[in-house]
């Protein structure tokens, strides 16, 4: 596998939205997806268990909708590697560009992740880096891909922007593992708000305020829907078991099937 490429240095690093969270090795060694020790099985577990490994499947076929080979694929916010190495596997899929702010993850974790998942390491290449400031070339990408990613940008239009700027003509963005918050969702987070609080409120960001520790933040469909139109492109959802969603936005007027 390709070495890393650093995009930030240790002071920028530093200034990024939790990163001292996805930096903290030794609270890592605790998760299910540290395999650094070679003990994959308990990942795969976790990935299965999840319905993580399910969403990855069901978002694959919408690269495959793609009538194009030798696709160039930007998996941001990489995190370990496991999509990257899936990614690869893709056979229309020529590279695989990992973009990452967790240091350890890239250089610990990543190939051992390639390894766990069968992937093509030499389709792969790694950059320590925000998906804020991408370095590729304006429209030299053909699919950004973001795994239980995209909620984690406190600034999303930004995000997109920067995903825009380097699409080419007709490219794709799929978004997997997006919160599904429906009306029983909302109803439960309004009575705990109301009981737990004395707080009454039916504002959509006061009941789902930002998580300052993960980075997590929610969206509503129209929110979504608003983001990718204003942008130009089509927008597709699927569900996928009860709390996740895949969204899929294309550029230019054909629509996703």
């Amino acid at each position: 596998m390709k070495a890393i490429c650093h995009w930030l240095s240790e002071k920028e690093l530093e200034t990024i939205y939790t990163s001292a969270y996805w930096n903290d090795i030794e609270a890592e060694k605790r998760k299910p997806w540290w395999i650094a020790d070679g003990d994959y099985d308990k990942c795969l577990e976790f990935l299965k268990k999840t319905d993580l490994l399910l969403e990855y499947e069901k978002s694959e076929k919408y690269i495959g909708e793609i009538v194009k080979d030798n696709l160039k694929v930007a998996d941001l916010a990489a995190g370990i590697g496991w999509t990257s190495a899936l990614l690869s596997k893709i056979p229309k899929v020529s590279e695989v560009h990992s973009v990452e702010i967790s240091k350890h993850r890239l250089d610990s974790l990543f190939e051992h992740s390639v390894k766990m998942m069968a992937g093509e390491a030499a389709k792969i290449s790694r950059y320590l880096g925000s998906f804020y400031e991408l370095k590729f070339a304006n429209e030299s990408i053909d699919v950004v891909y973001m795994s239980q990613a995209f909620h984690h940008a406190e600034s999303p239009l930004r995000l997109l922007v920067e995903c825009d700027r380097v699409l080419r003509k007709e490219g794709t963005i799929v978004l997997v593992g997006e919160h599904y918050i429906g009306v029983l969702r909302k109803i439960r987070r309004f009575l705990v708000k109301l009981l737990r609080n004395r707080n009454f409120t039916l504002d959509f960001y006061e009941l789902f305020p930002p998580d300052s520790v993960l980075g997590d933040h929610y969206y509503r469909y129209s929110d979504y829907r608003f983001m990718f139109t204003s942008l130009g492109y089509t927008l597709k959802s699927e569900r996928v078991g009860t709390g996740s969603v895949i969204y899929v936005a294309r550029k230019g007027p054909a629509a996703p099937r």
